[in-house]
C-alpha cells in the first residue's frame, strides 16, 4: 500500500474548463444528461492550480486546443499532478466515474494513473484510483469507477465533495513525458448508448456462444498431472447442458523438440486431435490454443521461431478440419512479451495460419494475460476479418481468487470474501465489458471473455451470483464466453460425483443475455 504526497510546494497554475458542472456545493439536477459532463480541458485560466509532486507540467497547445504536458523524473516513485479547484469542490452527484484521455508521443509505452480524491485521501483512503497504458504514439483513456480503488470494489467516495484529482505514475523507473488532453464526469449506462446504435454491434452475434474451458488437462506438463484426464463423457454432459462451446487449453510447447525443425509429439497431437473430434461430432465449437508456453514469455526473440513453427504444424494439421474450430495464438502473454513484440509476432503467427487456413477464425487477446486495460494496445491486421477479440475476466481478484496457493500469500487473507452484487461492483463489471466491446465495435472485430471464473474456496452462493452477472452483461453485449473451468479448482462440474454443480451451472446457462 502506498501513501501519496499531500502537500507540496505551488509551481505552477493552470487553465481548465469546468464546463457545466460548477465547483462548488450546489448539486446538479436530479437527473443529468446521459452524456458525459467535461470537467477540465485546460482553456479556463481562473478555475484550477496546478500542484506538481515530483513532476512537472506546463500548458501546450496543438490543433485541438490545449493540453497538460506531465514530465517525471527516471528516480521518482509517484510522480505526479494534482488538479485543484481553485474554490470549492466539484459535485459528481448523478455520474458513475471519470474518465481522462491521455496521449503518449514517446516511443515506449506509458501507465498513467488518475486518483479521484475526497479530503484527506494518502493513496487508497478516501479516493478511487485506475489505470490506463498508452501505446507508443498513441492514446489510453483511464476510466476510474466511483466506489472502486484498482479494480477494487467497497471503496466509496462522497461524490458531493471531490477537492482533487491526482495525475500520476507508479514507480516509473525511467523518465517520461505525456499529455493530459480532457478529465470529464461520465454515466456508464450512456457509454453502452454509443455501441448499442452502432451497425456493426446491431448485426454482431456472440462469438462461440456460451462456452467452458476443458482446463488442468491437456495444458498440464502432462494430461493427469493436475488432476484432469480428458473422458468422452465430459464432452457428451457439456452438450446436454447445452453450452454452445469448449475451449481446449494445449500445452503444445512441453511436447515439441527444442531445436528446429521444432516437431510435435505425434502422439500427443493425436491426443488433441481425440479432443476436437469429440467437440465437433457433437456440434461443439472448438477453440484450440497454445496454452503455458512459459519460456516464451521470458525470452520471446529466442522463441520467435519455435512459436511460428508450432502453428505452421497445428494449422497444416487441421487445415481441412470444418470452420467450427479455431485457433487462438497464445493464452495469456505477460513478462517480457511487451505489446510491441507481441504485436509483431501475432501479425507473423496469423500470416503463418493463413498460409494453410485462409478462411478460419484466429483469436487474439491483448498483453496483461489479456487484460481489457491492455486492450488499447493490441494491433491486429487492419484487413482480416476472420479475427476475434479476447480478453479474460476475473474481477474483482481478491474475490475470484481467495485462498489460491498461486496467488500468493495474501490470497489467504482473502478467505471469506463475498460478492453481492452492490451498485458499485456491478457498475465495475459493466465498465469493463463496456470497454472490451467498445474496442470490438472500433475495430469491427467480435470479442469473446475466453475466461473468467471464481475460486473454489468462495462460497457458492457468492461464485453463482458473480458468474451469472459476468455471463449475462457479456452477452448483452454480444460477447460470447468459455468459464474457467469445467472440474478442477473453478470448476462447474464435479468429477467424483459426476455431476453438475447446479448453481453454477444454471448461472451460466440460464441468465437472460441474448
Amino acid at each position: 500500500m502506498r501513501t501519496l504526497p499531500l502537500s507540496s510546494r505551488l509551481l505552477s497554475t493552470v487553465a481548465v474548463s469546468i464546463g457545466a458542472l460548477a465547483m462548488s456545493d450546489v448539486s446538479p439536477a436530479a437527473e443529468p444528461p446521459p452524456g458525459p459532463r467535461a470537467l477540465v480541458d485546460f482553456r479556463d485560466q481562473q478555475a484550477v492550480t496546478l500542484r506538481p509532486a515530483q513532476a512537472k507540467a506546463e500548458i501546450k497547445r496543438n490543433g485541438a486546443g490545449p493540453v497538460l504536458e506531465v514530465t517525471t523524473d527516471a528516480d521518482a516513485a509517484y510522480p505526479g499532478i494534482y488538479i485543484e479547484p481553485r474554490e470549492g469542490k466539484w459535485n459528481l452527484s448523478g455520474f458513475d466515474g471519470v474518465e481522462m484521455d491521455v496521449r503518449n508521443p514517446q516511443d515506449v509505452s506509458v501507465r498513467v494513473l488518475l486518483s479521484v480524491n475526497n479530503p484527506g485521501a494518502d493513496g487508497r483512503n478516501h479516493c478511487n484510483v485506475e489505470s490506463a497504458t498508452a501505446p507508443p504514439h498513441g492514446k489510453a483513456t483511464v476510466v476510474v469507477p466511483f466506489g472502486v480503488w484498482h479494480g477494487d470494489p467497497g471503496h466509496p467516495l462522497d461524490l458531493k465533495n471531490i477537492v482533487s484529482f491526482e495525475v500520476l505514475l507508479d514507480r516509473p523507473g525511467r523518465a517520461y513525458h505525456f499529455f493530459v488532453e480532457t478529465i470529464r464526469a461520465v454515466r456508464f449506462d450512456a457509454q453502452s448508448q454509443e455501441y448499442e446504435s452502432d451497425p456493426f454491434f446491431v448485426q454482431l452475434k456472440p462469438v462461440f456462444g456460451r462456452g467452458v474451458n476443458l482446463g488442468n488437462a491437456l495444458e498440464a506438463p502432462h494430461e493427469g498431472e493436475w488432476g484432469v484426464t480428458l473422458k468422452e463423457a465430459y464432452f457428451e454432459a457439456i452438450r446436454r447442458a447445452g453450452f454452445d462451446s469448449v475451449r481446449i487449453p494445449v500445452r503444445w510447447s512441453n511436447h515439441a523438440q527444442q531445436a528446429a525443425p521444432f516437431r510435435i509429439e505425434a502422439e500427443f497431437a493425436r491426443r488433441v486431435d481425440w479432443a476436437i473430434e469429440q467437440s465437433l461430432r457433437r456440434g461443439l465449437r472448438a477453440i484450440v490454443n497454445i496454452h503455458h508456453y512459459d519460456e516464451i514469455m521470458k525470452l520471446p526473440d529466442a522463441h520467435r521461431e519455435r512459436f511460428l513453427a508450432l502453428w505452421r504444424q497445428i494449422a497444416e494439421r487441421y487445415r481441412d478440419q470444418p470452420p467450427e474450430l479455431a485457433f487462438e495464438l497464445l493464452n495469456e502473454p505477460i513478462e517480457k512479451l511487451t505489446a510491441e513484440k507481441w504485436n509483431r509476432l501475432a501479425a507473423e503467427a496469423i500470416g503463418v495460419i493463413r498460409g494453410s487456413n485462409p478462411r478460419r477464425q484466429i483469436v487474439v487477446g491483448p498483453v496483461g494475460a489479456n487484460s481489457i486495460k491492455e486492450l488499447p494496445l493490441l494491433e491486429l491486421p487492419p484487413d482480416d476479418r476472420q479475427l476475434v477479440v479476447t480478453v479474460h475476466y476475473y474481477s474483482p481478484f481478491h474475490f475470484t481468487h481467495q485462498g489460491a496457493t498461486w496467488a500468493g500469500p495474501q490470497a489467504q487473507e482473502w478467505l471469506g470474501t463475498k460478492w453481492t452484487g452492490t451498485k458499485e461492483e456491478q457498475t465495475a463489471i459493466r465498465r469493463d465489458l463496456n470497454a472490451a466491446i467498445a474496442y470490438g465495435v472500433k475495430h469491427r472485430l467480435p470479442v469473446f471473455l475466453g475466461e473468467f471464473g471464481a475460486y473454489g474456496k468462495a462460497d457458492l452462493d457468492s461464485r453463482a451470483r458473480w458468474s451469472r452477472f459476468v455471463a449475462d452483461e457479456a452477452l448483452k453485449r454480444k460477447i460470447g464466453f468459455a468459464y474457467w473451468e469445467f472440474c478442477s479448482g473453478f470448476g462447474v462440474y464435479d468429477p467424483h460425483r459426476e455431476a453438475w454443480i447446479g448453481p453454477l451451472k444454471d448461472a451460466l446457462l440460464s441468465s437472460a443475455g441474448q
